[in-house]
């Protein structure tokens, strides 16, 4: 094998050899075409003229990959949980591919320090880590198939990283889980603006009100944002847990 990984590199410019060793130490699984995993952190191959068709091929392997990480992530819950019903696995498949999951699994992967931070957006990097390894998932598949790609998410992603009984009792957004459980009792409520002056931090604050009557109230850069510390606030308020609807056993 090391023969043939040796063989393989030698047909890479040298400048991208570090990261090719890199996604076989974070896949266990050897590059049969180097460009497909070199096009998943957005560098430029010879196929790419310019850094524009660098950033579509690299789009393409994202959407891809994210097809295909809902597909194997469902496999996985539906295998771990045999007495889950549809609406838990649901909740449990959602919290693991949310974006913040996504974020810290590809970091515990060490899959930021190979990306390409050269574009930048309002002093952000223009790609983060989820995206990036949606598009690890996308190329191994269409570089080694189902299998390889199964492997991937199964084995070095989510056994090694993804403590799920904490993630049970994780909330993607509090704003979701307050309406579901008012709507269930045929609640009336609604978010108000009560100030849109506050500073840069905090520059709206809103409260959530339930039959009329304001249960609390939170700030935040954003509208959305500031609607979901009231919402989080209001999950405290009114004692709305956070347990999962049905319990794997």
């Amino acid at each position: 094998m090391l023969r043939a990984i040796l063989r393989l590199f030698r047909t890479v410019p040298s400048e991208h050899r570090a990261v090719l060793a890199a996604v076989t130490r974070m896949t266990g699984l050897r590059p049969n075409d180097p460009n497909i995993y070199l096009a998943a952190f957005r560098r430029k191959v010879k196929a790419d003229p310019n850094q524009r068709s660098a950033n579509m091929r690299y789009e393409r392997l994202e959407y891809l990959g994210d097809a295909v990480l809902g597909v194997l992530m469902a496999e996985y819950l539906y295998e771990k949980y045999p007495n889950g019903d549809e609406g838990y696995l649901t909740s449990m498949r959602s919290k693991v591919v949310s974006r913040k999951a996504l974020n810290r699994i590809a970091e515990k992967m060490g899959i930021p320090q190979w990306m390409e931070q050269g574009r930048m957006r309002n002093g952000q990097a223009s790609s983060v880590p989820g995206n990036t390894l949606e598009a690890l998932v996308g190329a191994v598949y269409i570089d080694r198939g189902w299998g390889a790609a199964r492997y991937l998410v199964h084995r070095r992603m989510l056994d090694p990283y993804v403590n799920f009984n904490q993630v049970e009792t994780e909330v993607i957004s509090y704003k979701s889980l307050l309406i579901e459980q008012v709507q269930k009792k045929k609640q009336r409520f609604q978010f108000d603006v009560i100030d849109e002056q506050g500073n840069d931090k905090n520059r709206f604050t809103v409260a959530f009100v339930l039959d009329d009557v304001e249960v609390a109230t939170g700030s935040g850069q954003s509208k959305k944002n500031a609607e979901e510390a009231a919402a989080r606030a209001a999950c405290k308020s009114l004692k709305i847990g956070t347990a999962p609807r049905s319990r794997r056993r």
